[in-house]
């Protein structure tokens, strides 16, 4: 093969030969708008699909904005949609499977990634319902379906929760001719829309097509691609062919013409024989990789039939072996980049794990009907050449992590980051307490079988028998363990502070005699500077000037973790951090404690400056950012520095409890109290300068407003959460209901 030029494309347009001179046919008839040439073609894909209600549109865009736009609308028990509402959906994925969303004015809600599929994780998508979800949109990648019978009983589980089903639409554009359980994707019962764009199985040049499972949704759409109007009845009042009857509902111009479907009819008895050929392609590229090192194939579903638009794998060192094709002559790619790190979503930004890790390996390969089997032989022979050219690394033991305070509240967010974002063997280190419920906030996660927990009383010594568990390959320590209830340690400040500094003390001990011990990471507070007056921001060496035995206790372990840095060289860096905000936070702490009190009805007393009239302020950050940070520090921080951790902006508690009161839609009731008259211990602002990390090119990878707007949705769909009795009695049960669970069951 020539490396002077592409030979093998990744996409390549396919024309029947017939398409010229039926164009002509058409051009000459006089009409090249919709009109009959349409509806052939439409009759004709209804019966390729299985399923007559189907239309034609002149891109597949316009078909999921046109499904949105219909589901705006009551009808029976479906409840409509509002502005706001939300849609789960796949970041990965062209940019017009999303935009829609937009357009309609409706939030998109990233769902992760399946890395064995690359299609939705349907795990995160059941933990991603809540009642603001009416669309669940699907993309089925490569054309591999996703399991619709694990879907339907997630549609269940939203009703068993919510009392409605939300709506599937599925994005079929890479899927024409892809079936599940021997039936067409587009004859489900759920709204599909496909892609006859240029490079599509089957093409009109450009176009679209929708299905639906009714003629109610049917018939309301054919009037709502044509600006609403019943091109049937086009005669008003009997005097004018042209002119419109009333029309009900304002419509759009989304529909196909007779030129577009003139090439789709040429070119649609083609499209077995074209399938046939992308198929045994893809069948020769799983038999041919299926075992070659560091190349992983996707899985497809036993009940799919797939139609391979692209052929995907994941590879090592991906973007050298785009390269590397690319001189070959071999056409690969990634084909979609991630939607949700674009500007206009930014502030929809979520946590997707999976994502973060597969983007780095997920690339395509060709696989269509212009691909002989001597090209994919080439193709398979140089995907061989390039594996083989990887260094095999060594078998090595896995590091390990220890996290102490591991299912406290920002822990078990650091454990659960650093679970899914690291290949280390984590061990956590807690004394599961009353501010720890147990291991229930890492079961809750889904990643307690990830990790060793042991439950400890730091204040003790490590015994022996717990140092051999945990064995000596350990890299980091991460010491987060700490009494942190200002309210506790003014009511009985001895045993709180001697938690504190005990711990610390005893696992700098531990620490000191670690060999090859690459940081002790002491968590620390913002509290320790002590108040700051109107615009003061602290930096990281200014000196501590703690107002309560909390924070007095943690600067006094701040500044035993720099002794045993000085005396015994224990590798140090410190954190100090502004007050965190989540899921599964104490119900007692603010945040928490507000949603519960608007839920209720109750008046919310909310700290004020002694004149009554000013609110108390606050820096807040997520726990999900909170943990980010620390694996920066731990990958890019430097030894014997701190390093403050600021919140994205500050908030008075008068604003918080009103933002709390607008996402759940409910009045605010309040009372301004001054606390500090009576409790000279709490502070009402601190402040942090984050100058430092700035500069080290940190960025909070959750946005403020939507991070925190949805910790508030999250917990109101969550009330176990907030109920305080819980946390003396323990949780029971799944947050999954028992006909959700049924009806999944076998599938996640």
């Amino acid at each position: 093969m020539s490396s002077a030029h592409t030979e093998i494309p990744l996409f390549k347009v396919f024309m029947s030969p017939e398409v010229p001179a039926r164009l002509e046919a058409t051009v000459t008839s006089g009409q090249i708008t919709q009109g009959p040439v349409v509806e052939q073609f439409e009759e004709q894909l209804g019966e390729y699909l299985g399923n007559k209600h189907v239309l034609t549109l002149n891109a597949a865009t316009s078909g999921l904005s046109l499904a949105m736009h219909m589901l705006k609308k009551p009808l029976n028990t479906w409840p409509g949609m509002n502005q706001g509402d939300e849609v789960l959906t796949c970041p990965l994925t062209c940019t017009a499977t999303n935009w829609p969303i937009l357009a309609n004015e409706f939030r998109p809600r990233w769902v992760d990634v399946d890395p064995t599929t690359c299609n939705m994780d349907l795990n995160d998508l059941a933990r991603k319902l809540s009642p603001k979800t009416k669309i669940i949109l699907l993309v089925h990648w490569g054309g591999s379906p996703v399991d619709l019978d694990v879907v339907q009983g997630i549609q269940e589980m939203c009703f068993d929760k919510y009392g409605f089903r939300p709506w599937v639409i599925e994005d079929c554009a890479h899927a024409w001719g892809a079936e599940w359980n021997n039936q067409k994707l587009g004859s489900h019962d759920n709204i599909c829309v496909f892609s006859f764009q240029a490079i599509k199985h089957l093409t009109t040049g450009d176009g679209g097509l929708i299905s639906f499972p009714n003629k109610d949704l049917y018939d309301r759409a054919k009037l709502l691609r044509w600006y609403g109007i019943d091109r049937s009845k086009r005669n008003y009042q009997g005097k004018d062919f042209r002119l419109e009857n009333d029309i009900k509902e304002y419509g759009f111009k989304y529909h196909m013409n007779d030129l577009s479907a003139t090439i789709g009819l040429a070119n649609l008895p083609h499209i077995d024989g074209l399938l046939k050929i992308y198929r045994a392609n893809a069948e020769f590229y799983s038999q041919e990789l299926e075992t070659l090192p560091h190349v992983t194939l996707m899985a497809h579903p036993k009940a799919g039939t797939s139609s391979y638009w692209i052929y995907t794998i994941q590879i090592e060192n991906k973007h050298e072996f785009i390269n590397f094709m690319k001189q070959k002559g071999i056409v690969a790619s990634q084909v979609h980049a991630r939607n949700d790190t674009n500007t206009v979503v930014a502030a929809y930004r979520d946590y997707l794990p999976n994502l973060d890790q597969f983007e780095k390996k997920v690339v395509c390969i060709p696989c269509g009907w212009w691909v002989t089997p001597a090209q994919r032989q080439f193709i398979v022979e140089t995907i061989r050449e390039f594996s083989s050219s990887l260094v095999v690394p060594r078998s090595v033991p896995r590091k390990t992590i220890i996290v102490t305070g591991g299912c406290g509240f920002i822990g078990h967010h650091v454990v659960e980051h650093f679970v899914k974002n690291t290949d280390r063997n984590i061990v956590v280190l807690d004394k599961l307490n009353y501010a720890s419920i147990g291991y229930e906030r890492l079961r809750d996660t889904g990643c307690l079988h990830h990790v060793k927990v042991f439950s400890t009383d730091l204040v003790q010594p490590l015994s022996e028998g717990l140092k051999y568990e945990i064995g000596t390959n350990i890299e980091f320590i991460v010491h987060m363990a700490a009494e942190t209830h200002v309210d506790n340690s003014i009511r009985d400040p001895v045993p709180f502070v001697q938690n504190n500094v005990d711990s610390t003390l005893s696992m700098l001990e531990f620490a000191r005699n670690i060999e090859g011990l690459k940081a002790f990471f002491y968590f620390s507070t913002d509290e320790v500077f002590g108040p700051a007056p109107g615009d003061t921001m602290y930096k990281e060496w200014d000196r501590h000037r703690p107002t309560n035995p909390y924070s007095s206790s943690k600067s006094a372990a701040e500044n035993i973790c720099l002794a045993y840095e000085n005396t015994y060289a224990v590798p140090l860096m410190i954190i100090n951090v502004m007050n965190a905000f989540g899921e599964r936070q104490h119900p007692e702490k603010f945040i928490p404690k507000a949603i519960k009190g608007v839920l209720d009805g109750q008046t919310l007393d909310i700290h004020a400056y002694p004149d009554g009239k000013r609110a108390g302020t606050r820096f807040y950050i997520h726990g999900r950012n909170i943990a980010a940070a620390v694996l920066f520090l731990l990958e890019h921080g430097q030894l014997k520095e701190k390093y403050n951790l600021t919140g994205e902006r500050e908030v008075d508690n008068l604003e918080m409890a009103q933002f709390i009161a607008n996402t759940l839609e409910t009045p605010l009731n309040y009372q301004l109290v001054n606390f500090h008259q009576d409790r000279p211990g709490h502070d009402l602002r601190y402040g942090l300068s984050g100058d430092k990390m700035d500069k080290m090119g940190w960025v909070c990878p959750l946005n403020f407003e939507e991070s925190l707007r949805k910790t508030i949705l999250w917990s109101r769909d969550n009330p176990r959460w907030l109920d305080v009795s819980k946390w003396h009695q323990g949780f029971s049960g799944s947050s999954i209901t028992a006909t959700a669970a049924k009806a999944i069951r076998n599938k996640l």
